[in-house]
């Protein structure tokens, strides 16, 4: 069975499941193309050469390749959400476990960044793919405030440090993209927890 934590890995031989589930493989496929070839190699042509079928079953569940990496985003999300819960639960103070869990930190999360910034390029000409990254950025960042009252109530500006810590979460992700050598694993938890300790306790470096 197709797995969401392997992009790209399409296996035959499939017992009969729902019609979602047979969209989200899909999905994971054109994930998969995206972060090896980017956004333009991932047409229903291709798509479906690497699924193993036709383009007319990829149009069966997708109207069109708009939907497609609508579905496709949507996915990454209810994915990233899945990760969270599972590294960070409600009642987890583990606001640095939160954050690597966000970040690209390793093989398949590099994969996933990789799609996540060839579609928010197009979420800039997208208002649907747009509205999908602002819902996820709005719920990232009420997880993040949830975080810092626990381990600060006194912190006067939750919102602001909240998006403070995204944005790094972001930038640094984007820049092991680009340069790897210059972030491992390790190199990142630090400057996250060396955020962590100057904006939510206020402690200098």
């Amino acid at each position: 069975m197709l797995s969401v934590a392997e992009p790209g890995v399409y296996k035959s031989g499939m017992s009969v499941v729902s019609h979602d589930e047979h969209r989200r493989r899909i999905a994971d496929v054109t994930v998969g193309i995206i972060a090896r070839e980017g956004l333009e190699a991932a047409t229903v042509r291709r798509i479906a050469a690497e699924v193993g079928c036709s383009t007319t079953i990829i149009t069966h569940y997708f109207s069109d390749k708009h939907e497609l990496l609508l579905w496709t985003y949507r996915m990454l999300g209810e994915f990233g959400h899945a990760e969270f819960e599972q590294t960070a639960p409600p009642d987890s103070r583990d606001l640095l476990g939160y954050l690597l869990s966000m970040a690209a930190v390793n093989e398949r999360n590099i994969a996933y960044w990789r799609a996540y910034v060839a579609i928010w390029d197009k979420s800039l000409r997208d208002p649907e793919i747009a509205a999908e990254l602002n819902s996820w950025i709005d719920m990232v960042l009420d997880r993040i405030q949830t975080f810092i009252q626990v381990l600060n109530p006194q912190c006067a500006d939750k919102a602001t440090v909240a998006r403070r810590l995204l944005a790094s979460v972001q930038g640094v992700s984007i820049q092991r993209l680009f340069d790897a050598a210059s972030w491992s694993d390790a190199a990142m938890r630090e400057a996250f927890a060396s955020e962590i300790d100057l904006l939510v306790h206020k402690k200098l470096p």
